[in-house]
């Protein structure tokens, strides 16, 4: 179990990474409804699937386009992080 931790951890964090980067997927399966879940299987939005339903429907300059830009800008700030954490899982189980 100590020599797969790192390999099992580097798994987990790319599930991770793809699950948010896989915005039709996701936008289709929980239903891209824009409210706050009750539970675990009311339908809720994501911020990549509002990215992609509203992003054609702003006029450039407007609160809400420039709101859209800070999701996206979000979005990319959790991906490097999964990135940071990856090379680091994978530097601990290249040390082992």
């Amino acid at each position: 179990m100590p020599a797969a931790s790192p390999g099992i951890l580097t798994a987990i964090i790319l599930a991770m990474a793809r699950a948010i980067g896989e915005t039709m997927a996701v936008q289709m399966v929980i239903g891209n409804s824009p409210r706050f879940p009750g539970s675990l299987i009311t339908p809720t939005s994501t911020l990549t699937s509002d990215i992609v339903m509203e992003m054609g429907n702003t006029p450039f300059g407007s609160t809400w386009n420039n709101g859209l830009f800070m999701m996206s800008f979000i979005l990319l700030i959790i991906a490097l992080i999964l990135i940071i954490l990856v090379r680091t899982a994978v530097r601990r189980g290249a040390a082992r």
